[in-house]
């Protein structure tokens, strides 16, 4: 992981933790209210269901209320372009997904580069996408030795780092779980985190794209902090 993204994922650590430990809350106060409707007779199963519909309700009403007052407060920094964010985002999700879904592909790495060095004209040659992340990512995934586990997108966090003129710049921090297990993966194949650092210009172009795979000590603990029950897995 290079120096840049770290110092990145620094500045977003505590907003990280922050959105896991309210997870984490609110996930401890619907099991302790389960644990207690377990104990009482079966004749309270209807109110149990009833409760634990109120609570869903509740969490689903909490969210679009954080939703609304992220997109407010976002709608107060000044020059800030909400439109052109939500559109830089959806880019930033295309990216990461162009990124990880070799990890599932019968190409070799020299392949995956290649194809996305013509794709990508910000990309060339020296990108450390191309020398360093893609060669990574498919290893640690099995996608050198054949098909590799297929991951689906599970949760993915991208804000703005900064706006400089008409050029802005994010910082993502991806959550893939496995869905498919590769033939050369464990059954404890566990959750891979990527971060990923791009910018783009006035029209939305990308100009820069930045990605690593989370070390082990980084992927527990952005695990745990999303509630991920323990397991053994490949050290990254």
């Amino acid at each position: 992981m290079n120096e840049e993204i770290k110092d990145r994922l620094r500045q977003h650590a505590g907003k990280v933790l922050l959105g896991g430990t309210g997870a984490l809350l609110t996930l401890s106060a619907v099991t302790l209210g389960a644990s207690l409707l377990s104990d009482r007779p079966a004749a309270s199963d209807p109110q149990a269901k009833a409760v634990a519909r109120n609570l869903e309700g509740k969490l689903s009403d909490a969210r679009a209320k954080l939703a609304t007052q992220h997109a407010a407060l976002l709608a107060q920094l000044p020059g800030m372009d909400i439109e052109r964010v939500n559109r830089d985002r959806t880019t930033g999700r295309s990216l990461l997904l162009s990124l990880t879904d070799s990890s599932a592909s019968l190409r070799t790495v020299k392949e995956q580069q290649v194809l996305l060095d013509a794709r990508y004209a910000f990309l060339d040659h020296v990108s450390r996408v191309l020398t360093e992340f893609v060669p990574e990512w498919m290893t640690a995934t099995g996608a050198t030795k054949g098909a590799g586990t297929t991951y689906t997108l599970a949760d993915l966090d991208i804000d703005v780092s900064r706006v400089q003129g008409l050029n802005y710049a994010y910082t993502g921090v991806a959550r893939l779980d496995p869905v498919r297990i590769g033939p050369k993966q464990t059954s404890a194949t566990k959750s891979e985190f990527v971060v990923f650092t791009y910018s783009t210009s006035q029209g939305g172009a990308v100009t820069s794209l930045d990605a690593c795979r989370a070390s082990s000590k980084t992927r527990d603990a952005l695990a745990a902090a999303n509630d991920d029950p323990p397991s053994s897995s490949p050290s990254g």
